[in-house]
């Protein structure tokens, strides 16, 4: 594990935010329309991204860590900005993103032999960004494209179970009739909060986004359908990088906890309100006698 344990409260706060982020991502699509949500979040990404390099180079003292957020807003500029055919360097950028992302916080990380949870983080992290420039480029926007297809036939499809209708009806209500507006929501949702597990950047709002994300689709499907078991599979890795407060084991919240105020730590990394003492290098932690 990262050393630290996520009690009810820690998971709590980044809850609450991530609740409030979802509906203020809502409430701007509708104001803006899918494509122009779209055009916003992508600029905000990205410098978002080169604004936290620059800091962790400048104030941090971690330039690799910093070169990396950077390649990472990069990435993004490459996955939806160049053609299709870009998919190879975006995915080249990607990774070398976050193996700079992980050399960088080494010196940051509450226990090094945590390196397992990169794994889960990371694969998640990718699958959901490839997913977010793949609707892209298949025409998801501006009329919502396979997004609404998926939509009208979870409308139209045979009750599985008996909460199935209302979703259904949610669905024939809010989303079929603005199909343009979901799909940018889908598709903001899943390279946000895919690029925050991945770099290991306020990671439970990435895991509760991405949570919410596939819990959708799972209820799109029926969540008693057998072809709903890749988003069982997703939400439960999710859950997991949740509990174990995975961006602490060589991702950026590692190295942002020590900068950012103890409240801002608590409500977007998930840290409890006293951080535990770091073990030093090379020991391991006493066991019970």
């Amino acid at each position: 594990m990262t050393g630290v344990s996520m009690r009810p409260a820690a998971v709590l706060r980044p809850a609450i935010v991530t609740i409030a982020l979802l509906i203020v991502g809502i409430v701007l699509a509708h104001a803006l329309g899918g494509l122009a949500f779209l055009g916003v979040m992508l600029w905000a990404i990205i410098l978002a991204g080169v604004a936290i390099g620059l800091f962790l180079i400048v104030r941090a003292g971690r330039p690799l860590a910093g070169a990396g957020a950077i390649v990472m807003a990069i990435t993004v500029w490459v996955a939806f900005y160049i053609t299709p055919q870009a998919w190879l360097l975006w995915t080249i950028l990607f990774f070398v993103g976050v193996a700079l992302i992980v050399r960088g916080t080494v010196e940051d990380t509450l226990r090094r032999d945590a390196w397992p949870l990169l794994l889960p983080r990371v694969i998640l992290g990718w699958a959901l960004v490839d997913n977010a420039q793949d609707h892209f480029w298949t025409a998801w926007l501006p009329a919502g494209g396979g997004f609404l297809q998926s939509a009208t036939g979870a409308v139209n499809r045979q009750p599985l179970y008996f909460l199935d209708p209302l979703y259904q009806e949610f669905l024939r209500g809010v989303v079929v009739p603005n199909p343009g507006v979901w799909a940018s929501l889908v598709m903001c949702g899943e390279l946000a909060f895919g690029l925050m597990l991945a770099m290991g950047l306020f990671t439970p709002i990435g895991a509760f986004g991405a949570m919410w994300l596939n819990g959708n689709y799972m209820l799109m499907k029926g969540f008693v359908a057998h072809s709903a078991y890749t988003d069982k599979t997703f939400f439960a890795v999710e859950l997991f990088c949740l509990i174990v407060a995975a961006g602490l084991a060589y991702g950026l919240d590692a190295t942002l906890r020590r900068h950012a105020p103890n409240l801002v730590a608590q409500m977007l990394m998930g840290l409890p309100r006293k951080e535990p003492e770091r073990l030093p290098v090379g020991r391991a932690e006493p066991q019970p006698t």
